[in-house]
């Protein structure tokens, strides 16, 4: 897959059977986004149109490369609780690479793939934070009234 070629990008972050991120970003400026990937979970779920910036800054740090090493990656060592991670590129349909790694909280070892997607994931985290945190206030005011 190309950079070029992505129209959707989406990361999920499952932590003992709880969503602690479901992000899902496309080209357009679409953002839906839950949670902020630690735990315990954030159940508050927001959807938005922008205008692509945040999404083309997220491609545009990608390495192509890693694209070819696209996979399941599921560690032998789960201690602490199950985590997963799922980080997937959409490109035209059938265009998809999926990279998922499967361990625990207290895993050590993990290679260097999973580190690699850790900063994308807190780019996407940090870049979409402010939005989420207004409009979670926003909802609970309206909540208060």
């Amino acid at each position: 897959m190309e950079k070029s070629e992505i129209q959707k990008l989406r990361i999920d972050i499952v932590c003992d059977e709880k969503s602690a991120l479901s992000l899902l970003m496309d080209r357009d400026g679409r953002i839906s986004r839950q949670g902020s990937g630690s735990m315990p979970a954030d159940d508050f779920a927001v959807l938005s149109e922008g205008d692509g910036s945040i999404f083309a800054a997220l491609i545009a740090a990608i390495d192509e490369r890693v694209f070819a090493h696209a996979g399941v990656y599921d560690h032998p060592d789960k201690s602490g609780l199950a985590i997963s991670y799922s980080i997937a590129f959409l490109g035209k349909e059938p265009e998809v690479s999926v990279f998922e790694f499967r361990l625990g909280t207290e895993t050590k070892d993990v290679g260097e793939l999973l580190p690699y997607f850790d900063q994308i994931i807190s780019k996407a985290v940090q870049a979409t934070d402010a939005w989420y945190q207004a409009e979670k206030a926003r909802a609970a005011a309206v909540t208060d009234e």
